[in-house]
């Protein structure tokens, strides 16, 4: 069986290349012109900003309780500062890729 039979049966019309992945997953839909529809990028780097700021919040909160007496385990209190840590600087590291491809666009000739 084909891949074009496989995708009429289940009710999806798909081109296949090549050496292509579908990175758009199980049923990614694409616009008139290809390309993926889906969140604006705006909204999803918002997203992973209140998502950082969240575990910001919830590390200072564990940490208040841990000083008030109100939580005895340092292990939680630890792990959940770690996981603020680790969201914070992949959300930098996220900037600053964005910013290095945004320079690298600006250094081409036209």
């Amino acid at each position: 069986m084909t891949v074009s039979a496989i995708a009429a049966r289940v009710g999806q019309t798909q081109t296949v290349q090549p050496g292509r992945i579908n990175i758009l997953g199980p049923g990614g839909e694409t616009g008139a012109a290809g390309a993926p529809v889906g969140p604006p990028f705006g909204a999803t780097m918002a997203q992973a900003i209140d998502r950082v700021d969240m575990a910001q919040k919830s590390a200072d909160a564990q940490v208040e309780a841990f000083v008030a007496g109100e939580t005895e385990n340092v292990h939680d209190v630890m792990i959940s500062m770690n996981q603020a840590e680790l969201h914070f600087q992949m959300l930098t590291e996220v900037r600053n890729k964005l910013l290095e491809g945004y320079q690298e666009i600006m250094r081409m000739q036209i």
